[in-house]
């Protein structure tokens, strides 16, 4: 599972640099593992040059049963989700009028249970994409409203990469409303903008790495088997308080370096957050395409013939919407938590723009990955 692991947080750090590139300032928020799995399975079905370049972009070279990956995590997520606020909606629709083999239909059933879906899509695209949005709505409690916009679908539209999730966060340990207070945020070194802070004193992961002058900070949602990781400049160091700095330095070996469980110190902190919610409607054709993924976007040399016999069989369009909400809620109080005398004490003070990762504890795995700058949201 290392490989898998890896490979799907090289991606993530892919998709993320990109949507960086987009805009430098605007909050943002998105799936890797929507992304990751939904093109894992259209790779299933791409054979030639097509399969070579999404293997490439899924960084899959070394990687040996990735189908045996995403059947574990999704296993493992379902059951979070039924005790969680958690939605994570993933499809792949194929039009129906292409014949998809029953080979490639049996070999998807155990990883990707509800991902494929045949649609008539090209004779119906505006029935087709209401459809979709209504079914992405309904799955993800009302929180992904038209996930497709007006004209996205059409006569051309042979298949669609699709995904959805959505957490309304609830952590291990309650922040207290009655000391949730307003705060200045540092936008830049000279501008700030009042936010509502909320407070916390309880044990939690910390690090600092000083060599990139970071500090990290491990909050556990309820059940522990989800946590949120802030990833956040120590102090000022550019015009956009250390955050340009961060994310130039910000490879998948760096990550997985700074977020390294084992690295992380059990501490008492007193922790200053913001309550923020935060959505992204990204279409990530263009950035899979600078990627490397340019064959399987043009159907005049598109080869999905693992999946279908039929000629001109393409990717039309990838949409991924994120959404997740931060506040008070939790389970334990944390006043009440016996902690060893001797415990460190620390401050983390998050008024300042900070990378945020929701995580799947067990496998490592990138739910939600995103950018919290105090500015408006990118979508």
């Amino acid at each position: 599972m290392d490989n898998f692991r890896l490979a799907n947080a090289a991606l993530a750090i892919d998709i993320y640099q990109k949507l960086n590139e987009k805009s430098k300032t605007e909050n943002f928020i998105f799936s890797p593992l929507c992304i990751s799995s939904t093109l894992a399975l259209a790779f299933k079905g791409a054979k030639g040059n097509t399969a070579t370049e999404i293997e490439k972009v899924l960084h899959f070279e070394c990687v040996k049963d990735y189908d045996f990956g995403f059947q574990t995590l999704t296993s493992d997520i379902n059951r979070i989700s039924t005790s969680h606020s958690l939605k994570i909606v993933k499809r792949l629709y194929v039009d129906s009028s292409y014949n998809t083999t029953k080979e490639f239909i049996n070999s998807t059933k155990k990883p990707y249970p509800s991902e494929l879906e045949k649609m008539d899509i090209k004779s119906r695209a505006e029935e087709a994409r209401n459809q979709i949005n209504t079914s992405v709505k309904d799955l993800t409690a009302g929180n992904v409203e038209n996930v497709l916009t007006d004209g996205l679908l059409n006569e051309n539209t042979s298949m669609l990469l699709l995904g959805a999730a959505c957490y309304k966060g609830c952590w291990l340990y309650k922040f207290k409303e009655s000391e949730t207070k307003e705060c200045e945020f540092h936008i830049t070194k000279t501008e700030t903008k009042p936010v509502q802070m909320m407070q916390l004193d309880a044990p939690l992961g910390i690090r600092t790495v000083k060599e990139q002058n970071l500090m990290i900070l491990d909050i556990p949602f309820t059940g522990k088997q989800m946590s949120m990781l802030i990833i956040m400049p120590k102090c000022f160091e550019d015009d956009s308080t250390g955050l340009k700095k961060l994310e130039k330095e910000l490879t998948c070996d760096n990550y997985v370096n700074w977020t390294n469980p084992s690295l992380m110190a059990n501490s008492k902190v007193k922790l200053s957050l913001p309550k923020f919610t935060i959505s992204s409607n990204n279409n990530v054709k263009d950035i899979l395409k600078t990627l490397g993924i340019n064959d399987a976007f043009n159907e005049e040399v598109a080869d999905f013939s693992g999946m279908s016999e039929e000629k001109g069989l393409s990717m039309s369009e990838a949409i991924y919407e994120a959404y997740l909400d931060i506040g008070e809620d939790g389970t334990e109080a944390a006043d009440v938590i016996r902690e060893r005398v001797l415990m460190t004490k620390t401050e983390f003070n998050v008024d300042h723009p900070f990378l945020f990762v929701l995580k799947h504890n067990k496998t490592q795995g990138i739910l939600l990955f995103g950018r919290y700058t105090g500015q408006t949201d990118l979508s």
